[in-house]
């Protein structure tokens, strides 16, 4: 009963992922309606260049190293420390 309770979220789970990564369209094979290309301004119709697509912004690039890199080492570096008190502690190690 436990393995069916874990199970079908994992369904839905995955179920999920798979429609995020795959449509029933070939490539290319879209149409977009006219109304929604006379949306588009015209310098977006000429479509992007790989040169632009790969931009990375400075300011981008440090924010994610300030808020994702070193939170992780900071939380990593606490756990090994706590993991070593353990061990002296199980170990009667004094220091």
């Amino acid at each position: 009963m436990a393995s069916q309770r874990v199970l079908l979220p994992l369904i839905f789970i995955a179920g999920a992922i798979a429609t995020c990564f795959v449509s029933g369209l070939a490539p290319g094979s879209t149409r977009v309606p006219r109304s929604a290309r006379q949306a588009v301004p015209e310098a977006m119709e000429l479509g992007s260049s790989i040169n632009t697509a790969l931009e990375v912004s400075t300011p981008g690039w440090w924010a994610n190293i300030v808020t994702v890199v070193v939170p992780c080492s900071i939380l990593i570096i606490l756990y090994l420390q706590s993991e070593k008190r353990k061990y002296e502690e199980k170990m009667g190690i004094k220091k």
